[in-house]
């Protein structure tokens, strides 16, 4: 037989222990789309020695790591993408479900199993965080969350589940889709129609090699950044009127509601600058997009939350 991408299973869990999958972990199953891939990779060094008869000396592998993307719809009530959110946002959702960027990380262990026939073949990634979010949402499409993995190495592949393992299905809400994407408000731009949304936080991590061993020590974060993109249709120069002066351009709040039933998440970003706005024309319609940049909030202190719908 052979193995089929509509048989791929993924799963998450939390390391208790950062780069250490737990003894009996508790896995969270995640429906991802047909792609989704993750792969152990690194750096080839070639001796640049001379050798007898013009031959290579050969070559070395170092700086293994993982690297690769998990793509996934968005829903609701899913503890797997939580966890996810979690590891992009560099924090943790508190009681009241509410989830603010900062610099708690969360390191995960990925599991994927292929079935081919009875016979199942695990593939375990350690050490692995989020170094990006891209979430998309188009008016006639599913709402996506593409998450960018990096993580430390790849266990040794066997065609065993851990010995006491146990594994919660994902959620079976229904995926969002465009018309559950709501309430948009962003300072200064008024009533709006909005096509699309593009929300992308960037993690600048990079894994830390140390001499004497094969996986890296950890992984490094040097920055984050966030940019969110709003397609509307032209109405006015609301837009224009975000920047001032010629070249200023004040901060202005953002929040809008992805949510089916009163359960989703809202998006919170208490302060982003905007850039200049850019025309286009899209079949019949005459389309001006803004690009903002999230900044830090004394208020809040962060630059985006999310919090779980409905509110604790």
């Amino acid at each position: 037989m052979a193995i089929n991408p509509s048989d791929t299973e993924f799963a998450i869990v939390k390391e208790t222990v950062a780069g250490t999958t737990p003894a009996t972990p508790a896995f969270l199953r995640l429906e991802t789309i047909v792609g989704s891939n993750l792969n152990a990779t690194a750096d080839p060094i070639v001796s640049a020695t001379r050798r007898k008869g013009r031959t290579n000396a050969g070559q070395r592998l170092v700086n293994p790591r993982v690297e690769g993307t998990l793509n996934t719809e968005l829903t609701s009530a899913d503890a797997a993408t939580d966890l996810l959110l979690e590891s992009a946002f560099s924090g943790t959702f508190d009681e009241n479900g509410l989830l603010k960027a900062g610099t708690t990380e969360t390191d995960l262990t990925v599991e994927r199993k292929w079935i081919d026939g009875t016979t199942n073949m695990f593939t375990r990634y350690f050490g692995c965080q989020v170094s990006e979010l891209a979430l998309t949402a188009e008016f006639g499409g599913i709402v996506t969350a593409d998450f960018t993995i990096l993580g430390r190495g790849r266990a040794a592949p066997s065609n065993n589940a851990i010995a006491g393992s146990t594994y919660a299905d994902a959620s079976t809400a229904p995926k969002f889709a465009g018309p559950d994407v709501k309430n948009i408000a962003i300072g200064g731009l008024g009533e709006v129609d909005y096509s699309t949304l593009n929300l992308t936080v960037t993690q600048d991590r990079a894994t830390q090699g140390k001499l004497g061993s094969a996986f890296a020590r950890g992984i490094g974060t040097a920055g984050k950044t966030i940019e969110l993109v709003a397609l509307l249709y032209r109405k006015d120069f609301g837009p224009e009127n975000l920047i001032q002066n010629g070249i200023e351009n004040p901060a202005v709040s953002i929040q809008f509601d992805i949510e089916f039933n009163g359960a989703g998440y809202r998006i919170i970003i208490p302060a982003a600058q905007p850039s200049f706005p850019e025309d286009s024309e899209d079949g019949a319609n005459q389309m001006v997009s803004v690009t903002f940049s999230p900044l830090g909030d004394s208020a809040s202190g962060t630059d985006i939350m999310i919090q779980k719908l409905p509110a604790a």
